[in-house]
């Protein structure tokens, strides 16, 4: 008898362990996408020599004012560049069409296809990138939410 009790206290505590559970307070989930843009015109960053600063660039389109441009530099492989920083606190799982202006001079259409982390996980209903093209020209997110975009 007694042994068939230990049998059987160490079979429910063997059933009643679950190691596939996470204990999600442990997990860092990222933050909504921020996107990077670095412009390029006659083979010249435009934001660093101050053709366009902040005053001259504005974004019009789907959810326009939640909508948050910021110039900055950024560390790539190659060393710094300044680029565009477009950033949604609130983004939403929708298609924003959005249209770059710089200045009088330039006109950028810009999609961007946002979904949802899948919500089972821990870090479920976060915002993601599905898409994103930049003058009708879908666009590899390979390299993350950065994007070089020459001037015509």
């Amino acid at each position: 008898m007694k042994k068939q009790l230990i049998l059987v206290f160490t079979l429910l505590l063997i059933l009643s362990c679950d190691e596939n559970r996470i204990d999600c307070s442990t997990v860092l989930c990222a933050g909504p996408p921020v996107f990077l843009f670095e412009l390029i015109s006659n083979d010249e960053n435009v934001l660093e020599n101050r053709t366009y600063t902040l005053e001259t660039i504005s974004v019009t389109g789907t959810d326009e004012a939640s909508l948050i441009l910021e110039i900055q530099p950024v560390q790539t492989g190659s060393g710094e560049i300044t680029s565009l920083q477009l950033n949604n606190p609130t983004w939403e799982p929708q298609v924003y069409e959005l249209t770059l202006k710089l200045g009088a001079d330039f006109s950028i259409p810009l999609v961007i296809d946002m979904g949802l982390t899948e919500a089972e996980s821990c870090c479920g209903g976060i915002p993601v990138v599905n898409a994103v093209s930049i003058d009708g020209e879908p666009q590899s997110l390979i390299g993350g939410p950065f994007f070089t975009v020459v001037l015509n």
